[in-house]
């Protein structure tokens, strides 16, 4: 059984709810057989017509006792004047659980409070949502 928490919505919705929609736009008009970079690009143009802000390739640092080890990169930090979210896209017939990782660590590192995965693969489109939450305090109940 899946947990369903019941409450308030997340403030991030409208603009998670554009972002996937420009997603969609872009898959009905490339299909699903492209690559990774041809659905960024596609997107580039996308995201401004849906009325999204963004910026590509923006560097999340990894840091151990203090220090920058290493920097990622993820591939859209998306906005609109209420929110801010960051999408990873892929372009495979699935997502791996290496992709998943990835999501997590951009959403804990990066300290954000979204990240969504798109693979425009899939048809159709199933984006996963990181969510980077304090510790629920409401209600659970368990379908």
């Amino acid at each position: 059984m899946e947990p369903r928490i019941q409450g308030k919505k997340h403030q991030f919705e409208p603009l998670s709810y554009t972002v996937i929609g420009a997603c969609i736009d872009v898959q009905r008009q490339l299909g699903t057989h492209c690559m990774e970079v041809d659905y960024q690009r596609a997107l580039e143009v996308a995201l401004p017509k849906f009325g999204v802000q963004f910026e590509r390739e923006v560097e999340i640092p990894i840091v151990y006792d203090g220090v920058t080890v290493t920097k990622r990169r993820y591939d859209f930090k998306c906005w609109d004047k209420q929110d801010m979210l960051l999408l990873e896209t892929k372009a495979a017939q699935a997502i791996r659980p290496d992709d998943a990782e990835q999501s997590l660590l951009y959403v804990t590192k990066g300290n954000h409070k979204l990240v969504l995965l798109v693979n425009f693969g899939e048809k159709p489109i199933r984006p996963r949502r990181f969510v980077n939450t304090p510790t629920f305090q409401g209600e659970v109940s368990w379908k």
